[in-house]
């Protein structure tokens, strides 16, 4: 009695568990070592086009037929029927069968009759090690794992989830840690991963395999923190000394307020300006800040940075009469700000860092602090 086409199809294919937990078996094509999952339909399909298969002239073949949609043949392979009968040859004194594994072993003796040798069952081969794009990026999370994967069923009455990569097509059985180490290995998604690293899309960037071209580093984000007031001393003019001209601002006190607290500015600080090439002023002020508390904590405060601007602008602010009138947004007035303190109760304001957007009026500085996160 011939061999049916199922029976010869799970010969083709081993089955095996990636993992101990997984819940659906997978298979492995013994001609080209293809994986995927256990479906027999669908191993049908990969035998008529499996290129492992292709390889070996004399094995049998899936021919199309409106029977089953893949034999031509009663099993479902377009084969001489001989190949499926029972053969007159005896081993260890039962008969022998010619499945698709021992149909490229077929030898012909001296007396012209073609014998097979012994079934045996296939052994899972070994996987060679595959050959991934060198990567430093972190493994994807698993929104974006989901993301990546297109789910399916081949047919209705699949009990599995099949997935398709929607960067390089691949389709596998649905298992998230195998799905997260195939995005890992996928040359695609790699490239676009590394493509929306910011430092990539620079006019210059490093050199294709540096460490440094790889790597995606967490974006800075800036949230407002608190406003500033202080009120100055018009400016003494110092001269010009070896970096440009010297301006000296004394500080005469102010107020401040915002997410964690709320003070006033202790009068005898100075800003220690420089004022170079058209105008622009690099700022360098140091300040001491009172909380409302009681008692009350004194923070040290440290404003670096510059402001620039059209030449006529930056001029009228430096007339009393007019500079109220120039609106913040026709000049930059950008600068840094670092906060020390010896109480514990503002202890966590030593290790922060601000970036603050300002203007300069008649008789006072007021800026917004934002903190880098």
């Amino acid at each position: 009695m011939g061999r049916t086409i199922d029976q010869d199809v799970h010969a083709a294919f081993v089955e095996f568990k990636a993992k101990e937990d997984d819940k659906c078996m997978s298979v492995q094509c013994i001609y080209c070592q293809q994986i995927r999952a256990k479906n027999t339909s669908r191993q049908k399909e990969h035998l008529l086009v499996c290129p492992g298969l292709a390889n070996h002239p004399n094995a049998p073949r899936p021919q199309s037929s409106a029977g089953d949609g893949i034999g031509g043949a009663p099993n479902g392979f377009g084969t001489p029927t001989s190949l499926h009968q029972t053969s007159s040859s005896m081993s260890n004194g039962m008969p022998t069968h010619t499945t698709p594994m021992q149909g490229m072993n077929t030898t012909q003796t001296p007396q012209g009759v073609s014998t097979t040798p012994q079934r045996q069952t296939p052994k899972p081969a070994k996987r060679l090690p595959q050959t991934t794009p060198v990567s430093n990026l972190p493994a994807p999370p698993l929104d974006d794992v989901h993301a990546a994967f297109v789910e399916f069923r081949a047919k209705e009455e699949d009990k599995c989830l099949s997935v398709q990569c929607i960067y390089c097509n691949q389709i596998r059985a649905k298992n998230t840690s195998r799905q997260r180490q195939h995005l890992l290995e996928c040359a695609t998604y790699l490239n676009v991963m590394k493509e929306s690293i910011p430092a990539n899309n620079l006019l210059h960037r490093f050199d294709e395999g540096d460490i440094a071209r790889s790597l995606q580093l967490p974006t800075p984000s800036l949230e407002l923190d608190f406003r500033m007031s202080m009120k100055v001393n018009p400016g003494i003019s110092v001269g010009t000394g070896l970096f440009g001209h010297r301006d000296w601002v004394g500080i005469v006190g102010g107020q401040w307020a915002g997410r964690w607290g709320k003070g006033i500015i202790i009068p005898g600080g100075q800003d220690n300006q420089l004022v170079v090439k058209d105008l622009a002023t690099r700022i360098d002020a140091t300040y001491l800040l009172q909380t409302n508390d009681e008692p009350p904590a004194y923070i040290t405060a440290k404003s670096k940075g510059w402001r620039t601007g059209p030449k006529d602008v930056l001029d009228s602010l430096n007339d009393p009469q007019i500079a109220d009138t120039i609106a913040a947004s026709q000049y930059k007035f950008r600068i840094s700000v670092e906060l020390e303190t010896g109480d514990e109760r503002y202890a966590f304001l030593n290790t922060c860092l601000w970036m603050g957007s300002g203007c300069r009026r008649s008789s006072e500085i007021i800026f917004d602090a934002y903190r880098v996160g």
